[in-house]
């Protein structure tokens, strides 16, 4: 992208502000940031320059013996709605090994394991890159996947590169000109 996403503007916010704001919408008590944004409620990566795993690392480690799950959102889906999320929070509560969406991979739930915890610190002190795979912790752990309703496909999409910002910010000013989708 060639910027901090979590600090490009979205109605008047930050990326990460809405982030933050939309699992606190869906009654999560306390949310926890991946990185270094003050003044949110950060947890640093132990592991630097290791991927997601290396975050999702963090977090485990620090909230392991307080929380029973993580809820992991990126913050470059600004679509997302609270919608998608109870949709996720719901079959967690069907599926307690955790849930991942199939086609976007994110968000996710994931319960604070031994067996996740346990991962997490093999594939991070491996030497084997193919070992820090997202995939193959999900896989690994029988992480249930899900496929979202076609018709909200849409709010799934990432803003990784300037073109795929540009076309989330397009997809949102038709969705206001339609306000019952927003």
């Amino acid at each position: 992208m060639g910027q901090d996403k979590a600090q490009l503007p979205w109605l008047k916010k930050s990326l990460l502000t809405r982030a933050v704001d939309l699992l606190k919408s869906v009654g999560l008590a306390e949310v926890f940031v991946s990185g270094n944004y003050p003044p949110y409620q950060c947890i640093l990566d132990i592991h630097q320059q290791q991927g997601p795993l290396s975050g999702i690392h963090a977090c485990v480690n620090s909230l392991y013996d307080d929380y029973d799950a993580l809820f992991i959102l990126p913050v470059d889906m600004p679509l997302l709605s609270e919608s998608e999320c109870r949709w996720l929070l719901q079959a967690f509560s069907r599926f307690p090994q955790g849930v991942f969406c199939q086609e976007a991979t994110f968000p996710m739930i994931l319960p604070l394991t031994l067996s996740l915890k346990g991962y997490l610190a093999n594939a991070l002190n491996g030497t084997e890159k193919k070992q820090r795979s997202l995939y193959r912790l999900l896989k690994t752990l029988k992480i249930q996947s899900l496929s979202y309703p076609q018709e909200v496909a849409f709010r799934f999409q990432n803003s990784n590169t300037p073109e795929q910002w540009a076309h989330c910010l397009t997809t949102f000013n038709k969705l206001k000109e339609n306000k019952d989708n927003l």
